[in-house]
């Protein structure tokens, strides 16, 4: 116990955990004001995440490292078992192992009364995986050696949107690219591929046997009604499309701009009560409300102290896997605040991401604090490389 709490006394290490906790207090604050009942749950959750939290700081990453394709072999086989029709069913069916249709998705699986989303625990996978990948190959600076990181992260992001949950698998997009650019893969290579997704963008969204192209028809419709709905929501004023698809869009950005400087205080929450998802999705929304301008501020500043800690960490390690690993945790964290937060100030259509440390709901707590305890472990586990700096290329 001593010799833990000396490694989380490393300098470094103070930034990250002082993040987390303010994080997870305003969370749970503004949780516990939107429904008490919830507010008890996320206690749990929250004590049962920190002890994830230490399990994944006490072993040396290097020891994680070895069993990353088993995790992600585990991950890969939880979310195929969500996305098969015959687990499915509805509550008081008898099966034990039941995957109910939850927020129009089949995304988690009950194990009797616990819940788990498997999304959440392959986030954590793939960046130990791909980090383990590309650790010990330098092929993927060529185009076509950046097939298989692509493949490592395409194929849990395909069963994800079958699930369906665009949310959680536009994620693994940032994450993969910030991966393989500090990696050390060609910048050329990394344009080349975003520009042929921007050409291909235009097809997804028009394919479908309704497609006013002819050729487009006998696609498949990749993008989905309610998803255009969304996005035709986010720009529109129309009352009647705000009562319905942008309900929650229009309801969420009213709570927080309602709260204006300093907020209307803890548990004062009239409009926030209105907001669908207010204390998992929105909850950003319920803070603006609660404590104004200056607790939205607290928070984007705690998340601001946990990405430069990141990045402090990851640039002072020299250890090629535990450099990658600390780059992973940021920007799958900084990804998933970012698409939170530009959906509830009206920036991009719903996607239905949680806010890290923030938001209600135990798997996605459990996963953030699992991304916190590597990224401490990194920082006090940095091994004595007598050999050029990671990723050096001539």
């Amino acid at each position: 116990m001593n010799r833990l709490w000396q490694q989380l006394a490393i300098a470094t290490n103070w930034p990250v955990l002082v993040a987390v906790v303010v994080l997870a207090c305003v969370g749970t604050i503004s949780i516990w004001a939107d429904s008490p009942a919830d507010g008890h749950k996320q206690l749990v959750f929250l004590f049962i995440a920190l002890g994830c939290m230490a399990l994944f700081q006490a072993v040396n990453y290097q020891q994680i490292g070895r069993v990353a394709w088993g995790f992600y072999a585990l991950s890969i086989f939880l979310i195929l078992y969500t996305v098969v029709p015959f687990t499915h069913g509805a509550a008081g069916d008898g099966r034990l192992f039941r995957v109910p249709y939850t927020g129009g998705a089949f995304n988690w699986i009950n194990f009797g009364p616990v819940k788990l989303q498997p999304a959440e625990l392959m986030k954590i996978a793939f960046v130990l995986v791909l980090a383990r990948y590309l650790r010990f190959r330098s092929n993927y600076r060529t185009f076509t050696g950046l097939l298989a990181p692509f493949a490592l992260a395409l194929f849990p992001l395909v069963l994800i949107l079958k699930q369906p949950d665009l949310g959680t698998a536009l994620i693994f997009i940032p994450t993969l690219f910030a991966m393989l650019f500090v990696a050390g893969a060609k910048i050329r290579h990394l344009l080349a591929i975003v520009a042929l997704g921007l050409v291909l963008a235009p097809i997804a969204w028009l394919a479908g046997p309704e497609a006013d192209v002819p050729v487009l028809r006998h696609l498949p419709t990749l993008v989905k009604g309610y998803q255009r709905a969304r996005v035709n929501a986010l720009f529109s004023n129309d009352p009647a499309l705000l009562r319905s698809t942008g309900f929650q869009l229009d309801k969420a950005l009213t709570a927080f701009g309602s709260g204006g400087a300093i907020g209307k205080g803890f548990g004062n929450i009239p409009v926030g009560k209105h907001v669908p998802e207010a204390h998992n999705d929105m909850v950003f929304s319920i803070i603006g409300e609660q404590f104004g301008f200056f607790g939205a501020a607290v928070v984007l500043a705690a998340y601001l102290v946990l990405f430069a800690a990141g990045a402090e960490i990851a640039a002072a390690t020299r250890e090629p896997f535990g450099k990658l690993v600390a780059v992973g945790i940021i920007a799958l964290l900084a990804g998933q605040a970012f698409l939170n937060l530009m959906v509830v100030l009206r920036l991009m259509p719903v996607t239905g991401v949680t806010l890290p440390f923030v938001s209600y709901g135990g798997s996605s707590l459990i996963a953030s604090f699992m991304a916190a305890g590597l990224l401490l472990n990194v920082g006090q586990n940095r091994p004595l490389v007598i050999a050029r700096n990671a990723f050096e290329f001539e």
